[in-house]
């Protein structure tokens, strides 16, 4: 389990994950006891226990998350609710990715893939394809949270993004300086830009596309008890 409180946070981060998970799954087997960032937790490394616990008993389960990890994402998160609520936010969710949905943002989707193809041509050097598809996959998540109409807010939330990620897995010590620290600002930040492309588009005819979108006309029908926290970045992000 590590150290009081650290756990085996810093042998994770100072060690190939591959790694840190094999050397365990050697020693202790497929199900074993770790500590990190801050929180006990249990690993599972076979399709057997995954099957068991997200599909045959998922509902003896109940998914937690750090304490960090919910306050630098909001609690009104998808993920970190269940019951009415969750499967009010699914459906509101799902619609974003409907075959409708996509099908309007292909060329949006295919302008992204051959933006990158200069930079894949170019590269002199092994190309990563796990961080090229995390790059396409953000790409193609500021679509679907936004629509494909360019609007200045939205270039500040992906810089923004940009440095709440980088404090996603780091430990929650909130002093000057620390990766924590600066992703809450980020936090901060990103609340304050989300909420003037909010007011933007409820001035608007028509409420955009994108999750917000589809949000913001739930809310405005009254289709659903949507509050202003709740259509925030704690559901754009946390979909």
């Amino acid at each position: 389990m590590g150290w009081p409180y650290i756990g085996e946070t810093l042998k994770l981060y100072t060690q190939h994950p591959n790694s840190f998970f094999s050397l365990r799954r050697k020693r202790y087997g497929n199900i074993f006891k770790s500590h990190i960032l801050g929180c006990p937790c249990v690993m599972i490394a076979s399709p057997e226990a995954a099957k068991l616990v997200l599909v045959s008993k998922a509902h003896l389960f109940r998914p937690t998350y750090p304490p960090s990890k919910m306050k630098m994402i909001g609690p009104e998160a998808l993920f970190f609710h269940q019951g009415d609520y969750h499967l009010m936010l699914k459906k509101l969710v799902q619609a974003s990715f409907s075959p409708s949905a996509i099908r309007g943002s292909l060329p949006a989707l295919e302008n992204i893939v051959l933006s990158f193809l200069p930079d894949w041509e170019n590269c002199t050097t092994l190309i990563c394809t796990l961080q090229e598809m995390k790059k396409y996959a953000f790409e193609v998540a500021m679509i679907s949270a936004f629509g494909d109409n360019p609007e200045p807010e939205t270039e500040g939330i992906r810089c923004l993004y940009q440095n709440l990620e980088k404090g996603y897995n780091s430990m929650p010590l909130d002093f000057p300086a620390t990766p924590f620290h600066k992703a809450m600002k980020a936090r901060k930040a990103l609340d304050e830009t989300l909420m003037r492309l909010i007011e933007k588009r409820r001035g608007g005819k028509e409420a955009g596309k994108g999750l917000l979108g589809i949000l913001l006309a739930a809310q405005k029908q009254k289709l659903k008890q949507l509050s202003d926290s709740q259509v925030d970045w704690s559901n754009i992000c946390g979909s």
